[in-house]
């Protein structure tokens, strides 16, 4: 594990060195000067990867979080250049290990060309805590002049479940950090998503996209959608209830096929395998709305026993999953 960790700092580092310019006698400088012509300036092509044999489907990336993962030779080889990323709304603005790593990951990012979906959540130090809309757009707005090619943003992920979010029940208040990044980006350089809602058929989660819908404002709005329990279940009740709910466009910014979660799902490659067949063959058939699919995740966490729907093992293992993954994408597993 140490060793792991060192070559994890030791990659972040050079990550740094070779992407940043600081000046001498700085400290803690902003990142990588850049002009203001470079930070709109047309990005380089992505590859459009679809599943193969449905035209005009959803684009595929990975949903993931770690460094580790856009470091993976595998991952680089695979092409994927979509990648949806949570950050602690609140990361830019406190100096330190955070920032630093922050600094490193989208740095590695732009040098391969990856096109980041950054996905705000609860803040790393005080998770309980809801700011306030202000406090959002001031850290929104840290985060662009940090970052200012970062093109597309989820205000806040998985914002209707109480279990994990401060925003669990506060509709009116993601929709009010929604508004204000919107505003920040009306000049048209970046382009902001309503935020992850997960569609689990609750009575709560019906309540709170009512109430989200109430205070958005007029459209046109693109929808973003967390939807592991119909994958899980091997069914689009769910996702069907909230496209009649809504309109416009939808990015599923998390799903993926579990293997466990917590006491509920017990380990089982068998059933992760029949969801990962489910997810990349019958789920996104269910409306040609979705047009974007953000894949969680990439490779199983050491220690963690909460959640794990990961392509490859904790030793990097390929499950089965990776491969019915690549075989649905056309393209040769790497």
């Amino acid at each position: 594990m140490r060793k792991r960790l060192a070559l994890l700092l030791i990659l972040c580092a050079a990550a740094i060195a070779w992407s940043v310019t600081r000046p001498e006698g700085t400290k803690d400088a902003v990142i990588g000067t850049v002009t203001a012509e470079e930070a709109v300036a047309a990005p380089d092509p992505i590859p459009s990867i679809r599943i193969a044999g449905l035209p005009g489907g959803p684009l595929i990336g990975i949903a993931d979080n770690p460094l580790e993962t856009i470091l993976d030779p595998r991952f680089q080889r695979s092409q994927i250049k979509r990648v949806r990323v949570q950050v602690p709304y609140d990361d830019v603005a406190h100096r330190g290990a955070r920032r630093r790593y922050l600094d490193a990951y989208f740095e590695t990012a732009r040098a391969q060309g990856i096109e980041p979906l950054v996905s705000f959540n609860h803040s790393f130090r005080y998770r309980n805590r809801l700011p306030s809309v202000g406090t959002f757009r001031r850290n929104f707005r840290l985060f662009r002049n940090r970052y200012p090619w970062v093109r597309y943003f989820s205000t806040w992920d998985e914002a209707n479940f109480p279990g994990a979010q401060p925003t669990g029940r506060a509709p009116g208040r993601v929709a009010g950090f929604y508004r204000a990044a919107r505003s920040e980006c009306s000049s048209g350089r970046c382009t902001v998503i309503t935020m992850g809602f997960r569609a689990e058929g609750s009575k709560h989660s019906a309540w709170w996209l009512r109430e989200f819908k109430r205070h958005i404002g007029r459209g046109p709005h693109i929808w973003g959608l967390v939807s592991h329990p119909d994958v899980n279940r091997f069914q689009t009740r769910y996702t069907r209830d909230f496209l009649r709910q809504t309109r416009g466009a939808v990015w599923v910014t998390e799903v993926g096929a579990v293997n466990f979660f917590g006491k509920g799902l017990r380990p089982s490659i068998p059933r992760q395998t029949k969801a990962m067949r489910y997810l990349m063959s019958s789920y996104p058939r269910v409306s040609r709305r979705i047009k974007r699919m953000y894949i969680y995740h990439w490779r199983a966490a050491r220690g963690n026993t909460l959640w794990d729907s990961a392509l490859l093992s904790v030793s990097g293992k390929r499950r089965p999953a990776y491969s019915i993954f690549f075989r649905a994408l056309g393209r040769r597993a790497p």
